[in-house]
């Protein structure tokens, strides 16, 4: 009697140690699970926060480029150019513009390509390390005209109809 009550309690611990290595099994599986999500919705986070400020730059880039081809399309030449503030007024100055205080290791870049004597190529390039091994970049095209060059008297006849008092043609 008192041996098989012996043999008893030997499976008993047997069957604790088991019990205790799946639950322990489970609670790592369990919380290595939970810490990659919760690091891979960080790091979502920050990709997603980068992108926003890089597109606000890309854009402004995009704006300041009109801003000066509305002051003179003659400063719009090909080539790469950064960006400045000169008084009240955008102007191209360097080859590039860094934007480290809003992206680590930030670059912007404005682009111009000639496509015709009254069209040109614009494209607004920001790029940033976002970590060591993954470089991003937001990159906007877009096509400027001289908007402000005169029309050709033949295109000006098309353009303009006159109307007499009665509102007719």
């Amino acid at each position: 009697m008192g041996e098989s009550k012996f043999r008893t309690m030997n499976c008993e611990k047997g069957q604790s140690l088991v019990e205790l290595l799946i639950a322990i099994g489970i609670f790592v599986i369990v919380v290595s699970t939970l810490a990659f999500f919760i690091l891979d919705s960080y790091v979502t986070g920050r990709l997603a926060q980068e992108i926003t400020v890089a597109n606000f730059l890309a854009e402004e880039g995009m704006e300041a480029t009109r801003s000066i081809r509305d002051n003179s399309w003659n400063n719009l030449s090909e080539g790469s150019y950064g960006l400045a503030v000169s008084t009240t007024n955008w102007i191209f100055e360097g080859t590039e513009e860094e934007v480290d205080g809003q992206l680590q290791e930030g670059i912007r870049q404005i682009q111009i390509e000639n496509i015709s004597q009254d069209i040109k190529k614009i494209t607004s390039r920001v790029t940033w390390q976002f970590t060591e091994t993954r470089p991003q970049e937001i990159k906007l095209i877009t096509y400027l005209t001289n908007w402000a060059k005169p029309m050709p008297p033949y295109l000006a006849q098309l353009h303009y109809r006159w109307r007499d008092d009665n509102g007719g043609e």
